[in-house]
Parts: C-alpha cells; structure tokens; sequence
C-alpha cells in the first residue's frame, strides 16, 4: 500500500501537457500568382550573386558572410538560446544537491558549560513529476526560440549579402559619374581654351569667353562631391565585410569591364515559396512560442507533485563512525498555490491575447512580403521600360552637341546655345548611369525580398569549429572593391529588357 501514491504520481506523470498545442499559422491568401514566370525552387536563388558574372561581386559577398561582425553576433545568440534550450531540458530529470557544515558553539545553563563542535552532511534529491506539462512547455517554447534565432541569422545573411551588392552598385555608379564629369570637364577646358583664342584673336565677344569658363569652374566644382560618394561607397564596402577602412582597396583596379543583369523573368516565384522567407518564419516561431506560453501559464494552476529523498548524517562531535547518526528518507510530496488562481488566470487569459497579437503580426509580415516583392517586380519592369528611352535621348544630345559646336563656329547660333547643350548632354549622361544602377539595385531587391541568399534546405557541411551546420561560415575568400564604372555587354539576355550596368 506505501507503493500505491508512487504508482499514481507516475502514472499522473504520462498525461499530456496542457494548454493548446501549437498548428501553423495560414498565410493570407491572394486572388492571383503575384509574378509572371514559370516559377523557381528556392535553392536556385542561393546564391543570386554570381549571376551577376563579377567575380569582385562574388568575393564582397562572402567576404562579409564570412567575417561580418552581425553576422557573428547572429551566430553567437544563436549558441547562447540553444544552450539555455538544453537548460531548460534539464528540468526533465532530477536535481541533486549536497551540504554540509561544521559549527563550534556553546550554550549557558544548568549542567550546560564548555565548548563543543558538531558535523553534519546530507545530500537530497528532488523529481518534480511534469503531471501538467509545465516543462514540456517551457522546452517546447525554448525550442521555438531557438529556431527564430536560426533563422534570423539566415535573414542577417540575406539582408547582408542584399546590402553588399546594393554598396558595391552604388560605388560603381558614383565612380562612372566621376569618369563622366571629369570627361565633361576636359571637354569644357579644351573649349575654354579655343574660345580664349578666338576672343584675343577678335572673333567672339567676352561674354562668351566668361560663359565658357563659368560653366567649367562649375563643372569642375561637382567633382569632389562626387568623389567623396565614391569614397563613402568605398567604406561602405569595408564596413559590411567586416574589414577596417580602405582594406579592400589594394584591389581597386583589378575589376571587369562588364557586369551583366541576369535574366529575371524565369526565375520569379510563386506565392507559395514567399512564405519561405526567413522573416515569415521567424514570424512562425513566434507563434509557436506563444502558443507554448499559454501552456505554461495554464500549468501554474494546478498542483506541482514531486518525487524526493535525503540522505543524512550528523555527529555532537568528531567521533567514532559507529556514534554517528544515520538518516534517510523518501517519498512524494505536492504543492498548489491554492489562493493564487486569479493570479495564474489573469496570465494564461494575457497569454492567450498575446498570441491574437502575435497571430496579427505573422499575418501582417506575410502581407507586407507580398507587397515588398511585388513592388520589387514592378519597379523592375518599369525601369527596363526607360532604358530604349534614356538611351536614345543620351545619343541625340551628343549630336544637338557636335551640330551645336558646328554652328557656333559658323556663327549661327550663340555661346548660350552651346552651353546648354553641353549642359543637357552632361544631365541625359548621369540620368542613364543612374538608371543603370536602379536596374541593378531593383534587382537586388527583388532576389531580397523572394528570399534569395537562402535555401530552404538545411546546410550539410558543418562549421570549421564543428558546430551546427546551421552556422557553417562562408568560404574564406579574398574581398575586393572596384573604383571604375563597369559597362555590362550591350546585347541583355534573351526577353530580358535590361540595359548596361553603372
């Protein structure tokens, strides 16, 4: 009969947990396929970069995946959650713990004199029994956490490798309006310098010379602004790989003449691979944990039982063992806070609000990644549209230019006239390098926004330090950055409206 209050609290020890148990949030819906496209798996998107064909690109890329100090502090609470994970594990089995102590003391009395000293030790074991699930919940919850952690870090990636190549177009683009400034420049001065001529020869009036130079001074002065972008996009660079200032600009010069615009009609995605996105399911786990506290809290109403011994021995002082005494005992015990259900209730009903809260949130990070991904895809359409346009409008202002100059000579027209026209040229050159860039950078965004960077499958080659593959660091590659403008090839992949690169 001693045995029968065990028997029971091990059978109450197998019920299940309560409280709800988790079921994945449904994405909202959509009336259509977001995108053109036949569609794509996930892993094509890996590595989105290369399809760049520039090498320098590449090797930005995993320079900072590889070293990134976010990229690291990622990795590092990443480990931190899982070990308070295995922690919290830990409250499946039991606990032991020992004391001892020595005293020395007297007392004061009738027959009572004298010093004495006195030992003892005892060592006690506990088992709380997961009657409710309360454990069960709480490592569920951990887990969840852990798995939000796991795919921040893969958001961190994206996000990084998304952020590197947007820097290393934007060094591009202020480095070709540079090259197209100081070109525009020269030009000027060699006109300056014939117009000059003709005045101290008789043939043009001042105002033309000062017109001249007024527009070359002014020329002239938008150059080191331009540099000092080129110099911040330079740094920029350095800061995402996780190098200090100017480390990556030994390789300055050693870039490519071209960069080409992969084709992205055929490698969209369709709403169903969206909720893939590392955001979405960080947005996931959060449900789960929740849904894992509302658990908890409900454990807290009822009673804890538990399973416990010690294990004792205690001496007046230092003596024989035979004098010692022995003690030893076990048996189950409970524990309910009895006075605290308002307490406990008015928690599991705020849990139970948080998840609505929580629920609210999934479903607007969903929306909000439909919506990133399919502005993303029409600002790529609609750039591409520009791009016959710009193009065009760049060559007839180079002609308005040489007829303009021809003119001048003859007399037919006035400096006015060739100046603004040198003026247009110079403005239809930086809209075009700048559309050049928004092509690439509207690209990038869209791979971002449809997760590229990611695979949805997990890693199979562990870390150097033999961690979780989870963390597996990028390969260790040399990092670079260009200070030239790059112009892709003229001929785009086939449907595919794009233009050169900046």
């Amino acid at each position: 009969m001693k045995a029968a209050p065990l028997v029971i609290l091990l059978l109450l020890a197998g019920c299940s947990a309560v409280g709800p148990d988790y079921v994945p949030p449904e994405a909202p819906e959509v009336a259509q396929e977001l995108f053109a496209g036949e569609g794509a798996e996930a892993d094509s998107l890996a590595r989105w970069w290369e399809d760049f064909h520039d090498p320098v690109l590449t090797e930005l890329i995993d320079q900072g995946l590889k070293s990134a100090p976010t990229v690291e502090a990622a990795i590092a609470r990443l480990r931190a959650q899982r070990a308070a994970r295995e922690g919290t594990e830990a409250g499946f089995w039991p606990q032991f713990t020992a004391d001892g102590n020595y005293t020395w003391g007297r007392k004061w009395g009738a027959n009572r004199s004298g010093w004495a000293d006195s030992l003892g030790a005892s060592a006690n074991a506990s088992w709380e029994l997961d009657v409710f699930g309360g454990v069960r919940r709480s490592v569920e919850r951990a887990i969840a956490e852990e798995a939000r952690l796991a795919y921040n870090l893969q958001e961190v990636r994206v996000s990084l490798a998304a952020e590197i190549a947007t820097a290393y177009v934007n060094l591009r683009r202020y480095a070709a309006q540079v090259d197209i400034a100081e070109a525009n420049l020269a030009l000027q001065e060699r006109n300056a310098a014939t117009i000059r001529a003709r005045f101290e020869a008789g043939e043009v009036a001042r105002y033309d010379l000062v017109a001249a130079e007024a527009q070359m001074a002014a020329t002239r002065a938008s150059i080191p602004a331009l540099q000092q972008n080129l110099t911040s996009s330079q740094l920029e660079l350095d800061w995402l790989t996780g190098q200090a200032p100017y480390a990556t600009r030994v390789r300055l010069q050693e870039t490519l003449d071209t960069m080409a615009l992969p084709d992205l009609s055929p490698k969209l995605l369709p709403n169903e691979l969206l909720r893939r996105r590392a955001d979405i399911r960080m947005a996931e786990e959060d449900v789960h944990a929740q849904t894992a506290a509302i658990g908890i809290a409900e454990a807290e109403i009822y009673p804890r039982f538990a399973l416990g011994g010690t294990l004792g021995i205690a001496s007046p002082s230092f003596a024989p063992w035979s004098d010692y005494t022995q003690s030893a005992s076990f048996g189950p015990s409970a524990s309910w806070n009895i006075f605290g259900f308002g307490t406990w209730r008015k928690q599991v009903e705020s849990a139970k609000e948080t998840l609505k809260a929580v629920l609210a949130d999934y479903r607007d990070t969903v929306l909000d990644a439909y919506r990133e991904a399919e502005s993303a895809w029409v600002a790529c359409q609609r750039e591409a549209e520009r791009s016959t346009d710009l193009r065009t409008a760049e060559q007839n202002h180079a002609l308005a230019l040489e007829i303009a100059n021809k003119r001048y000579e003859l007399g037919d027209i006035s400096i006015d006239d060739v100046l603004t026209r040198q003026s247009s040229l110079l403005s239809a050159q930086e809209n075009l390098v700048t559309h050049r860039a928004t092509l690439f950078t509207n690209a990038i965004t869209l791979y971002r926004t449809l997760g590229g960077g990611w695979s949805d499958e997990p890693r199979e080659t562990p870390g150097a330090d033999g961690g979780d593959p989870a963390v597996t660091p990028a390969p260790d590659v040399a990092a670079a950055a260009p200070d030239k403008a790059i112009a892709a090839t003229d001929t785009p992949p086939p449907e595919t409206p794009v233009t050169e690169a900046p």
